[in-house]
């Protein structure tokens, strides 16, 4: 089964937004198998840790269970996710097929769907997030520092943002008006050829940037808008009603308030300006509003300035009617008011080029929480809805077409006499976590074990971990399935005494030799009459090169690293950094599962990438180097003991005969080709310099903070290797290094 803690979430067709606190869930799982809490517990935890009476705040990292999965524009597709991930987790059925229809295949009616729907339609995820574990004081000021720093450079940004883009917009005002005017004001409409053709035509004209016009659109919607109405009033008018009609409505502007479809309340400022003025064309109404927004440059500066340093909310010295002006064609917000939510709200609202400009800082920021030993760590909970509430079906699945309401209940096939009691308690996430961890619940048990015992066998008794319906085969050995899941249930639902009962049977110690007579029965092994070869999955094999290095930081718990990338870090595997919407490339080659869906088992494929990568990567050069200079290979006196140095920590064992004559043959050979420099020091410079100018430029947006964290340390030295470290590397690309036999 997945554990979903990557370090970013994703929206689908939108912006990936980088999730720092992931981390915290995956110590916290991390620790509770290590303290082998007892699995019904596991799940109590990870779908309703808020909800148990007394229990530790640590606790509370538990939720990212439910926090960390994909993220969608539409709240239902975010549901169901959660729904598919909590059922395919812990139950072993797809729930989520039936969203649209009932379950074509398990007795699993849509109404059920949907009364778990309304559990997490009435879960919410609260912006602040609680503390769950503080750094040391000098730790925790540093961070501070820097992360005010930060978050002050990106105010700087936002205001240097703002006026650049503002004082554009007020010297070209007249241009941007006649294009709302075609977009969507009076009698001349948008959306045919001739519009389009003069929209283009004024977009050249005054040189506008185009993606400030939806910002000018959203201040100029509805007929409340007491700056621009006038002008709207105006456009209403036909050539021919305009000498007729226009000295009408300047008196009712300058009055201060217009009537009729456009009626509205003038700004006093815009008003005043149409005071004494002749108006007999747009262009004469263009070039109120052009001289009144150019004769308030000083004003819109002052302003920007003023918001800059107001740190209580409060922008004083401007009056209203001002102020209703300067806040085009963007709202300005006081510096209180910006923090990293504020702006990535205000970044998503621009194009493309806009947020370009912008330059904000939210790399920076994200990397600084993810790495920085002062960040404090959070809990990625949710909390139950001040109003819990029941779904309707959603007919075909279409949110707008709905049927009966359904209340908050558990499947209706696994309930007691398949009558389910519908919920009480708030969401309902607590009795839900409640009815899938109990003993009378015969699912349960039975999944987490076919889960275990695949990790130990390479299959489980049913293929299908994630689907125990009808569709799937039988199980390969029904009896021992159910007595092991009573067992596991019998000693406390502890996965440690399940690991040792599976590890210390004759099964599990078996050898991998083949038979030919048992081969042709059970050419597939479902029987299991011997031990299945399995070859080492991305992490297995990272971390065993480090094993084999001696390099391997066993430190437990903390900030994520990055695995692919240098500068290396020695961190076993589990704690990398995962971006859901940037893999690196090296893990798909190596066939890492896909970090959007519930994964219970990844494909494993042989392709020429996995073995280049052990022949070229830096990384591998830099475990071969290591592995020559650990203590055991120091000792070898000779070309013989320095052979069975090197099989003793790669492969565990001694070398035979064979092995050994091609080892020191090899050597030889290799000691005779070797080159004196390598083609990164032929090139000339200091390599290692560039590539660390390189990395600082990371991967993915850094201003969207979608770019790779990078570790701290030094680069792989870019030197030749020596006779021995060759070898030591060719060991490492051979199937014994890559698969448990």
């Amino acid at each position: 089964m997945r554990i979903p803690w990557a370090a970013t979430r994703t929206r689908r067709a939108a912006k990936i937004i980088a999730t720092p606190y992931a981390w915290t869930y995956r110590d916290w799982v991390i620790k509770a198998f290590n303290d082998d809490m007892p699995y019904n517990q596991f799940i109590m935890q990870q779908l309703a840790a808020d909800k148990l009476p007394n229990n530790p705040a640590p606790n509370l990292a538990a939720l990212g269970f439910l926090t960390v999965g994909e993220r969608f524009r539409n709240v239902n597709d975010i549901i169901n996710d959660r729904i598919d991930t909590v059922t395919k987790g812990f139950l072993g059925l797809t729930v989520a097929c039936a969203r649209c229809h009932d379950h074509k295949f398990d007795p699993i009616p849509t109404k059920d769907y949907y009364a778990l729907h309304g559990v997490f339609a009435s879960t919410v995820e609260p912006a602040d997030k609680p503390i769950i574990g503080l750094p040391s004081k000098e730790e925790l000021a540093d961070y501070e520092k820097q992360e005010n720093k930060i978050q002050q450079d990106n105010r700087d940004l936002y205001y240097r943002f703002i006026d650049k883009n503002q004082a554009e917009f007020f010297q070209k005002i007249e241009g941007h008006m006649m294009i709302m005017r075609i977009a969507g004001g009076g009698k001349k409409k948008g959306g045919n050829p001739e519009a389009e053709k003069e929209r283009i035509t004024l977009l050249q004209k005054y040189n506008l940037d185009r993606e400030i016009l939806p910002a000018l659109a959203r201040h100029m919607r509805g007929n409340d808008e007491t700056v621009f109405v006038p002008f709207r009033k105006f456009a209403d008018l036909s050539e021919s009603e305009f000498s007729q009609k226009a000295p009408e409505i300047v008196t009712e502007i300058t009055s201060g308030e217009l009537s009729g479809k456009r009626g509205a309340a003038i700004n006093p400022l815009v008003a005043n300006a149409f005071k004494g003025k002749t108006i007999a064309t747009m262009d004469d109404v263009l070039k109120v509003y052009k001289d009144l927004f150019v004769s308030l440059e000083p004003q819109r500066k002052a302003f920007i300035e003023a918001s800059a340093k107001s740190m209580d909310g409060r922008v004083s010295g401007f009056e209203p009617a001002l102020v209703e002006i300067l806040q085009n064609p963007f709202d300005i917000m006081p510096a209180s008011q910006l923090n990293t939510q504020t702006l990535r709200e205000f970044s998503g609202k621009l194009g493309n080029k806009l947020q370009g400009q912008t330059r904000f800082e939210f790399a920076k920021l994200n990397e600084l929480e993810l790495t920085h030993p002062g960040a404090p760590a959070r809990a990625m909970l949710v909390a139950d809805a001040a109003t819990p509430r029941n779904s309707p079906v959603f007919i075909r699945g279409q949110q707008d077409v709905r049927g009966d309401i359904v209340p908050r209940h558990f499947l209706e096939v696994l309930s007691p006499e398949r009558k389910p009691v519908a919920f009480k308690e708030g969401s309902g996430r607590l009795e839900l976590a409640e009815d899938i961890a109990s003993k009378n619940n015969p699912l349960t048990a039975r999944v987490i074990v076919n889960r275990v015992w695949m990790q130990h066998f390479g299959e489980g008794f049913v293929r299908t971990l994630d689907d125990l319906g009808t569709q799937s085969e039988p199980p390969s050995h029904p009896e021992l399935l159910d007595y092991l899941s009573t067992y596991f249930m019998d000693q406390g639902w502890s996965l440690k005494k399940l690991h040792k009962l599976i590890m210390l049977s004759h099964v599990y110690q078996e050898s991998s030799q083949t038979n030919p007579k048992f081969e042709t029965i059970d050419p597939a092994n479902r029987l299991l009459w011997r031990a299945n070869i399995r070859k080492l999955d991305f992490e297995e094999l990272r971390d065993s090169l480090l094993v084999m290095s001696g390099k391997l930081d066993r430190t437990v718990g903390g900030k994520p690293v990055n695995l692919t990338d240098e500068p290396y870090s020695y961190r076993r595997s589990v704690y990398g950094y995962i971006d859901r919407g940037n893999l690196p490339e090296l893990m798909q080659q190596f066939d890492f599962s896909d970090p959007d869906m519930p994964n219970s088992k990844r494909a494993s494929t042989t392709v020429p990438q996995q073995a280049l990568f052990l022949m070229n990567s830096p990384m591998s050069v830099d475990v071969a180097r290591h592995i020559v200079s650990r203590p055991e290979v120091g000792r070898a006196t000779d070309s013989l003991s320095t052979v069975v140095a090197l099989y003793n920590i790669i492969f565990q064992r001694n070398p035979q005969p064979l092995e050994i004559q091609m080892g020191i043959q090899f050597v030889a050979k290799e000691t005779q080709n070797q080159p004196q420099t390598s083609p990164a020091e032929q090139k000339g410079g200091n390599p290692n310099a560039r590539l660390a100018k390189n990395a600082k430029k990371g991967g993915g947006k850094r201003y969207e903070g979608t770019a790779a964290i990078q570790n701290s340390g030094d680069y792989v030295d870019r030197k030749p290797l020596t006779p021995w470290e060759t070898y030591a590397q060719a060991l490492l690309f051979s199937n014994e290094a890559s698969y448990v036999n």
